[in-house]
């Protein structure tokens, strides 16, 4: 398992968003030594997302990182885009069937960090999908 683990400048401003405008559960939280939220987990069901509060110069974070979380099964990815839509989140890219099988949207967090959500809508075979980019 790889978790990822991002720096953001206010942990408890990083959750509201990933709770409120994204849907994710808070699933931990963990003071610092002054009483303020440092470290919390938020998930999606599976997926998780460490999120810690920052040191000193963090300007570099996140260039050329891209994360990509899959929605659980259950999740209608057409019904939480226009959620996530209605709740004022700035897309990125809108909301496409890829060539390789995957309906995906891409939008940026409060500290920058670029989120494609994602599902499988068609489980396909790498010359499948191959042959789809040929035809678009």
């Amino acid at each position: 398992m790889i978790l990822p683990l991002l720096k953001v400048k206010n942990v408890d401003a990083s959750v509201k968003f990933y709770v409120e405008k994204l849907g994710f559960n808070n699933a931990f939280n963990m003071q610092g030594p002054d009483g303020v939220n440092a470290f919390a987990f938020v998930d999606l069901g599976k997926p998780t997302i460490g999120l810690s509060l920052e040191q000193g110069d963090n300007s570099g974070a996140g260039k050329g990182v891209e994360f990509m979380v899959y929605l659980p099964e259950e999740t209608d990815i057409d019904v939480y885009y226009a959620d996530v839509k209605g709740r004022g989140v700035k897309i990125e890219a809108e909301l496409t069937t890829q060539y390789w099988g995957d309906r995906t949207f891409t939008i940026h967090d409060p500290d920058g960090y670029v989120i494609t959500l994602s599902k499988t809508v068609k489980e396909m075979t790498f010359e499948e999908a191959e042959a789809n980019r040929n035809n678009t």
